[in-house]
């Protein structure tokens, strides 16, 4: 049964779903709050009572069911469907009234007299919210025949337990929030891109010379942008007291991080960053390089700076981000000087594994990626673990780079 040119546009706009306040949460990529129902990452969460054969949006029977991971942190939770009620319905059975539950406690009875695009945000009674996953489940009160057998009910588009984003939101929701955003960027990248296609990507964005002709507040800056937009999210999440830098360069990604430190108010936090040069002349004359940066000239492995370093940090939460001297064995010795002054939770971001991992430049190496491999098979790598969802941008030059501390 084929819906009409004038249906087939609501639903193209069903299909892109609409900007809304409403955010889904949850803790990994194990836990599923949405589901896209044409989706195949998520065929395993519908229950019952959908058709197959569409793409962006799926017909249901009269009665259809998927499974929805309750949010994480709990906090207040609402229902919001996204569906098309389509005219072949109301063609035979107007009005026709939905009805719809989360394990089984109602939380909407609707009736509608006219085919179209609808959805429905709908508070969740705390006691539905009980059992994880919840089961949600509609119900038409009539039914279209369908070519070929069998009830004809709604088209369904997608179905979501989410919760408010302008209401009071912990740290802890916002975090896991933005984690089951980049795992699932992370599980579409896989079904739609083959790994070759990923690298040839990642090539070419590192060929083309985007990330040499960047500035911040007018101070060079050679970083991929996705890269310091993930850099702010973790800066965000770990909000520590410490950044520790390796190679300063011109300072923009010193004063980058002293700017995101500025902007969440965490004025008693500082950024240390080292280089063998001091170029960094214009970054130093900005304010915020004033209040939060200390330089400090040499090599990043010198014995000196490493304990001058570690004696500033103990005891506090600690980031740290290696971007000198790319071979493998400096990388290494940064690895062993920096590692363990990262805290629990926190990150040893190594920068540019990309030219060894993917590889961008075929006549460098060993590199970055390969110091990386040796860390996590020592004693204290194994401290660490790789953070793929750091890479769910696509464009990372830090792939296999982003190391938490567990």
């Amino acid at each position: 049964m084929k819906p009409s040119l004038a249906f087939l546009l609501l639903l193209s706009l069903a299909a892109c779903r609409p900007k809304t306040k409403v955010v889904n949460v949850a803790e990994s990529s194990k836990l599923v709050s949405l589901v896209e129902v044409a989706n195949p990452l998520y065929k395993s969460r519908l229950i019952k009572g959908f058709y197959p054969g569409t793409s962006g949006w799926l017909w249901t029977e009269q009665q259809f069911a998927v499974s929805l991971d309750v949010p994480v942190p709990r906090q207040t939770t609402f229902l919001h469907l996204s569906f098309a009620v389509p005219v072949e319905l109301i063609k035979v059975a107007n009005p026709v009234t939905m009805t719809t539950k989360v394990n089984g406690v109602e939380v909407d009875r609707t009736e509608y007299r006219r085919d179209g695009q609808f959805q429905i945000y709908r508070k969740v009674p705390e006691k539905a919210l009980e059992t994880s996953p919840a089961v949600v489940e509609v119900s038409l009160d009539k039914s279209a025949d369908r070519e070929g057998g069998g009830k004809l009910g709604l088209i369904m588009v997608s179905a979501e337990l989410s919760v408010d984003e302008d209401s009071a939101m912990s740290r802890e929701i916002a975090e896991n929030l933005a984690r089951q955003g980049y795992e699932r960027i992370l599980a579409e990248r896989k079904q739609q891109m083959p790994d070759e296609k990923q690298r040839e990507m990642m090539k070419l964005f590192h060929d083309i010379p985007i990330w040499r002709n960047m500035f911040f507040q007018n101070v060079r800056i050679e970083k991929n942008p996705l890269d310091l937009w993930m850099m702010q999210q973790i800066i965000y999440e770990t909000r520590p007291d410490f950044i520790v830098e390796t190679g300063t360069w011109r300072g923009g990604s010193a004063l980058y991080w002293a700017y995101t430190l500025n902007g969440m108010g965490l004025e008693q936090s500082r950024v240390i960053t080292v280089d063998i040069q001091n170029i960094h002349g214009n970054a130093a004359a900005n304010p915020l390089w004033k209040k939060y940066v200390t330089f400090m000239q040499g090599s990043s492995t010198d014995e000196k700076i490493v304990t001058n370093i570690k004696k500033l940090t103990e005891s506090h939460k600690t980031l740290v981000v290696l971007d000198s001297d790319h071979s493998a064995k400096h990388v290494l010795n940064e690895l062993h000087a920096y590692a363990s002054m990262v805290n629990s939770k926190s990150y040893l971001v190594v920068e540019d594994t990309h030219i060894d991992g993917v590889p961008t430049q075929k006549e460098f190496g060993p590199g970055p990626l390969a110091a990386v491999q040796s860390f996590l098979a020592e004693p204290m790598g194994k401290e660490f673990t790789q953070d793929f969802a750091r890479e769910a941008l696509v464009m990372t030059f830090n792939p296999g780079g982003w190391l938490r501390r567990k």
